[in-house]
């Protein structure tokens, strides 16, 4: 029992002595839990901030990424943006190096046409317009000497100035980037006082060709249309047509004793043969260069006797490429205010009752050289042509030499005045059986006489514009002839006066 008693004892000492350390054991604990704690936050805390970083991330790349594709279309579209800059630069440098293109006026339609005289759009398309345009001009008129018996007359006639006319234009874009574009032009020409077709049975009379034109190559234009001297000549002409020269189509006003002078720059082809102011199966090519520089160069071949001629129109039997064909040269240039121009022609002109037969034909050739100076407020012109002929063994050469003067002079854009004079020297000019000068390149083998003599004619207009495409006008001419000319306007006497006032509308 002793040993019991002495073995308990040390254990209730050694339990004593442990509850007695037992108070620091107890905030140990406490440190130790406190620290596991925090050790066990910071092992959580870790990956939740490391998921964090990750997101961060994350959307910073998707933020780039995103800004990147931006970029990226900004790109496409300034690339676009400098592809169409790239394009309209091209088409802006085609167009400053395009002649003027004659009468293709801007874009209008028909009350716009109505105020300035601009041609209705009938078609229109990013590559395709044609243009319906027209003149109308009612004009009355007083003329002396209109018959042999020397009687007066007045009313209503063809039109002073301007044949009554109206026609379709087409342009055809093909090479845009180039200013290459195909053209057509069909005009028909009718008399105002009755209706009736200038040349019966012929619609497009005045013009009918096909062609195209670049700044690079030109004009060239195939089918019927004005004889290039017409053209070149029309700037110095008389005071009415362009200034400066062109590739369009221009040529002198209508049927007034004045027009004679427009004969001198024909070889064309009409219903009486050749002596028309057109072509027909006519080529021409014209261009103005960047310099100023105007060059041109025709071909007609030969024909029965053009639109409505009593031998058909068309390619003449056994004729070939010489046989009633005519050939045509110009140069000129333009000169800021000063405008020049010369030509030259010769026609292989058939005797009329040869034609598909013996195909006889002889030789006309006419050179002309003029200019102008066009100030604005006043325009001047003068020009000076030689015309030669052989008429037959019976009749012999031909030699005629013209001057032409005239002016205008503007001091609004509301009105204008214009005076002129020109005077042809004949030498030895056939006439025909009615007693009249022949005209020139008409077959003059049948002539019945010949006569040296001069033709002079002085005229004077005024024009009045209230909007630009009407003109009121008045207007008047006085012809006298001398020495062996007879000239059919005055009706084998040596004088004959026209005046007329009228209005032209162009639309």
């Amino acid at each position: 029992m002793k040993q019991d008693v002495q073995f308990q004892q040390p254990c209730a000492e050694a339990v004593a002595r442990s509850r007695a350390r037992g108070r620091p054991g107890v905030a140990s604990r406490y440190f130790w839990a406190g620290a596991s704690l925090v050790a066990i936050a910071m092992l959580t805390s870790a990956p939740a901030k490391a998921a964090d970083d990750v997101s961060e991330l994350k959307a910073e790349i998707r933020a780039l990424s995103k800004r990147l594709t931006e970029i990226e279309e900004q790109k496409k579209k300034v690339k676009k943006l400098d592809d169409r800059v790239q394009k309209v630069e091209r088409a802006q440098e085609a167009r400053a190096e395009a002649p003027p293109p004659g009468p293709m006026p801007a874009k209008a339609g028909p009350w716009e046409s109505l105020k300035t005289g601009r041609p209705v759009h009938i078609v229109e398309t990013d590559n395709t317009d044609v243009l319906l345009y027209g003149l109308i001009e009612p004009s009355l008129f007083y003329q002396t000497n209109t018959d042999t018996a020397g009687r007066s007359k007045v009313g209503l006639n063809v039109s002073w100035f301007s044949g009554n006319r109206w026609g379709l234009y087409v342009t055809q874009k093909v090479f845009p980037e180039y200013g290459f574009n195909l053209l057509a032009r069909m005009e028909s020409e009718f008399e105002l006082p009755s209706g009736n077709m200038d040349t019966p049975g012929v619609l497009f009379n005045r013009d009918a060709w096909v062609g195209f034109e670049s700044p690079t190559l030109g004009k060239f234009s195939v089918g019927r249309q004005n004889t290039l001297p017409r053209d070149v000549a029309n700037i110095w002409g008389d005071p009415y047509g362009a200034s400066a020269l062109n590739t369009g189509e221009g040529g002198f006003t209508n049927n007034n004793n004045f027009k004679q002078l427009i004969f001198y720059t024909g070889g064309g082809n009409g219903a009486n043969g050749q002596g028309d102011t057109r072509y027909d199966q006519g080529f021409v090519w014209k261009k103005v260069f960047d310099n100023g520089l105007y060059l041109g160069a025709a071909y007609n071949f030969g024909d029965g006797n053009g639109p409505g001629g009593p031998n058909g129109s068309g390619p003449i039997p056994g004729a070939g490429v010489d046989k009633g064909s005519t050939e045509a040269v110009a140069v000129g240039y333009n000169a800021g205010q000063f405008h020049v121009s010369s030509f030259y022609t010769q026609a292989n002109v058939l005797e009329i009752p040869t034609i598909g037969s013996g195909n006889i034909g002889h030789s006309h050739q006419s050179y002309g050289i003029g200019g102008n100076w066009d100030g604005g407020l006043l325009r001047l012109n003068t020009g000076y042509m030689h015309y030669t002929a052989d008429q037959g063994t019976l009749l012999g050469t031909r030699s005629d030499d013209v001057v032409t003067v005239s002016g205008k002079i503007t001091p609004s854009k509301f009105y204008d005045f214009e005076l002129g004079w020109q005077d042809f020297f004949a030498h030895n000019a056939a006439i025909n059986a009615a007693g009249y000068t022949i005209t020139p390149f008409q077959d003059a083998t049948g002539g019945v006489a010949t006569g040296t003599g001069t033709r002079m004619t002085t005229y004077a207009s005024f024009m009045y514009h209230p909007i630009p495409n009407v003109d009121v006008y008045v207007a008047g001419d006085h012809l006298q002839t001398t020495g062996g000319y007879s000239a059919s306007q005055a009706h084998l006497h040596n004088t004959a006066n026209e005046v007329s006032t009228g209005v032209r509308y162009k639309w």
